[in-house]
């Protein structure tokens, strides 16, 4: 079947799971799922808290950005998941949707179909979440969604601390209200984790009428005239067209979705041409409005150190706050993620015993780029997110530093304490701790928006995720937000492919 169907499916990240498990439920519909990594089913994936570990392994892509003006001219890490599952086989499993204000403002953008009330079925869709079925959560759906089964106490000292601040008590980000303190749902069933593969497409693999190759690298997408009619794949021996009877889904993220389609003639004309590659379509937006969530940390020194539980997904607290120069309706500005260890973090310097409480900006204004390094498929691409440009990023990050360092002087955290590692205790003014930010800081690897969703020349794809102007040929992943949502983007890549499968349901 490999060689035709009549879905080809590029990618098999959380979008290209979901769309594989979902589509192949029609026993009349051939679906083909290309995946360039392999399985992603070792030990280290499994367990939520060896995620750190997979930045070094082969189920990370490897990539980094080019030198950052914006972070003292920094390359920085930009982690993408290889293998089954994508980047929820190599995420820290926090489950969030964002505001109700950020689908409502795609919507406002030109995108009928995707306001907060006509996406929220397809969150509850999703989910078998460990608070039952409800107006805002639902039951028997294929992602777990748990809480943390035992919390680090420094998880719990941190709520306690926010709340002695002034905070509301939130014991859930994705109920009736975003603000507040509390801990993290986690895409985690019985301690193990629940990526997208666990949850979508290993349990719909035995059907016949759905191929998994793994290891198997597309090279661009065929064009017969404006139609999509197959992916040209290399299997590590031999190049082979995979032909689409009906449609090609390209699901490869915020990074390699773009990519791929310049590699296929499809792009801005003088960036294609200028690697000699042939224009097919001229789509001057494909690539741009790269944006991603910066994150800053405190980094502070415990007393001593609070071994992580093997279940853990080692960042199970956090908080959402208005910020002091907020505007509009949005719920929240800021969100702040606790890491009870953190020797990792670039802040903290490898010093141990060490916490950290890192701080990002909801709806970051920076936008940037990912365009191509050649013409080889084989290389990777130059991925500029322009952090730290935008003068409004900033401020909210130095914000963030200064609302972090009161709660890390609230009692109920303070007594688990000795002292402030990065930036230091002397780091007071705005000027200090912008060096800090600039010098240490960092993403939350969500990249989106290089293909993204509305109606116009800044735009690569329609509200029916159909990339405008071609035929047979849709993009679905992160990369089609039209702004990045306001937390952790898995869930609602999740749901767009959840959305997605419904509307090329329809269209078939």
């Amino acid at each position: 079947m490999a060689q035709g169907s009549d879905i080809v499916i590029v990618g098999a990240g959380s979008a290209g799971c979901v769309l594989a498990a979902r589509l192949s439920e029609d026993p009349a519909c051939r679906v083909t799922l290309i995946e360039a990594g392999g399985e992603a089913d070792s030990d280290v994936v499994r367990q939520p808290s060896q995620w750190p570990l997979l930045w070094d392994r082969e189920e990370n892509w490897g990539y980094s950005t080019t030198a950052q003006r914006g972070y003292a001219l920094r390359s920085i890490l930009c982690q993408r998941g290889k293998g089954l599952g994508g980047s929820s086989a190599i995420n820290a499993m926090i489950v969030i949707r964002g505001d109700a204000h950020d689908f409502d403002h795609w919507r406002d953008l030109g995108n009928p179909g995707w306001g907060w009330r006509d996406v929220l079925p397809y969150f509850i869709r999703s989910e078998d979440h460990v608070l039952g079925a409800s107006a805002w959560h639902g039951a028997g759906g294929p992602l777990a969604v748990t809480a943390p089964t035992s919390p680090n106490p420094i998880a719990h000292a941190f709520v306690d601390a926010a709340v002695a601040c002034g905070h509301r008590r939130n014991p859930d980000f994705n109920g009736e209200h975003r603000d507040g303190a509390g801990l993290y749902h986690l895409s985690v069933r019985d301690g193990v984790r629940c990526s997208a593969a666990a949850a979508y497409l290993r349990p719909a693999m035995a059907r016949p009428n759905l191929e998994v190759l793994t290891k198997a690298r597309a090279l661009r997408v065929a064009l017969d005239g404006d139609r999509a009619v197959g992916v040209d794949v290399f299997d590590g021996l031999q190049v082979r067209r995979i032909d689409a009877t009906q449609e090609v889904l390209v699901c490869a993220g915020a990074i390699d979705s773009p990519k791929l389609l310049m590699l296929s003639g499809i792009g801005d004309p003088a960036a294609l041409q200028a690697h000699g590659i042939g224009v097919k379509h001229a789509l001057p937006a494909v690539g741009r409005h790269l944006c991603d969530h910066p994150g800053a940390a405190l980094a502070l020194a415990l007393k001593a150190p609070i071994p992580a539980q093997p279940s853990s997904n080692l960042v199970e607290a956090g908080l959402f706050m208005k910020s002091a120069r907020s505007s509009g309706g949005y719920a929240t500005e800021i969100q702040f993620l606790v890491l009870p260890q953190a020797p990792g973090i670039t802040a903290a310097r490898g010093r141990s015993p060490a916490m950290a409480i890192v701080v990002q900006s909801c709806r970051p204004l920076s936008r940037g780029s990912v365009t191509l390094r050649s013409a080889d498929p084989l290389d990777a691409p130059l991925i500029d997110p322009a952090y730290m440009t935008a003068p409004e990023d900033l401020a909210l990050q130095i914000e963030g530093l200064r609302e972090a360092r009161r709660i890390a002087a609230a009692g109920p955290l303070a007594r688990h304490l000795t002292g402030e590692l990065a930036p230091g205790l002397t780091a007071t003014a705005d000027a200090d701790l912008e060096r800090h930010i600039r010098g240490t800081g960092g993403c939350i690897n969500h990249p989106v928006g290089t293909c993204r969703m509305g109606p116009g020349e800044d735009a690569v794809v329609n509200a029916e995720l159909r990339v405008h102007g071609l035929l047979g040929l849709r993009v679905v992943d992160a990369s089609v937000m039209p702004q990045i949502t306001s937390g952790n983007t898995d869930a609602p890549t999740i749901m767009i492919a959840e959305k997605a499968a419904d509307l090329i349901r329809r269209a078939a």
